[in-house]
């Protein structure tokens, strides 16, 4: 799974990742990290404490509440079973000298999805600032064989996919600025500069629908930008997987 947009996001406050075990009214118990983050106090830990009132089994399960039923209208959420930092080893520092960026990912079956009305009560664990690279990046979930080929391997190499900004419409002030994404390369087969050249020859059909996006003025043009991701894009980033590429979405802040 591959998360998309074509928004830059300023500052989104700050981000905590709760460990929690939920001990579910039909008896059952079920342990997952839920990682919140906005401008509120549940976003950050105390600097000298390392917890803030959240780290409290009651606290926590008022939060939970607050946050999805309350302001989201929703009674059901996600939780992580598992999260794994990618392991970049020796290629952080790269003879291009490329920026790493810190990474987390986990796999389809590590995503857990509770309803409030299942909680009978929490048990708060542990809480932590996000140790990605919040909020650039978020969580990357990929399937149970690619994510054990990250936790077994270390990162050869790295890169980066970027497209020169254009103007939003004929005449306007404003320029569009392109989705960017961090290329991991788990493949020992495949040198840098091996990737570099890979990701220069996909660049044109990774743009292409954001490119036809900015031209458009379909009433629809949000809805089949969508599809033309799923259709074109979404398939040249799983046949990537299966080289031990893995593409990942890089938001713009400011």
């Amino acid at each position: 799974m591959l998360f998309f947009s074509t928004q830059s996001y300023a500052d989104l406050g700050g981000c905590v990742v709760y460990k929690v075990k939920y001990a579910l009214k039909n008896g059952t118990f079920q342990t997952g990290f839920l990682p919140l983050y906005g401008y509120e106090d549940y976003g950050y830990l105390d600097d000298s404490t390392k917890t803030n009132k959240y780290c409290d089994d009651k606290e926590f399960q008022k939060i939970i509440n607050d946050i999805f039923y309350k302001q989201q209208r929703t009674l059901v959420f996600n939780i992580y079973t598992e999260l794994h930092m990618v392991d970049f080893g020796r290629s952080v520092n790269q003879p291009d000298h490329s920026r790493s960026i810190e990474c987390v990912f986990t796999d389809s079956l590590s995503v857990v999805q509770l309803n409030l009305d299942s909680i009978k009560y929490t048990i708060f664990l542990s809480a932590k600032p996000a140790e990605w690279q919040y909020p650039e990046v978020w969580i990357q979930i990929v399937d149970p064989k690619t994510s054990l080929m990250m936790q077994k391997n270390e990162v050869v190499n790295h890169t980066g996919l970027a497209h020169e900004p254009v103007l939003e419409k004929s005449g306007s002030m404003y320029m569009h600025q392109f989705q960017n994404y961090f290329v991991l390369n788990y493949n020992r087969n495949i040198s840098l500069d091996d990737l570099k050249n890979e990701m220069n020859k996909i660049s044109e059909k990774i743009y292409e629908p954001e490119l036809r996006w900015i031209k458009s003025e379909h009433k629809a043009r949000g809805k089949i930008f969508e599809q033309e991701k799923l259709n074109t894009v979404v398939p040249l980033i799983n046949l990537l997987r299966q080289k031990g590429i893995i593409i990942i979405e890089v938001q713009t802040t400011c």
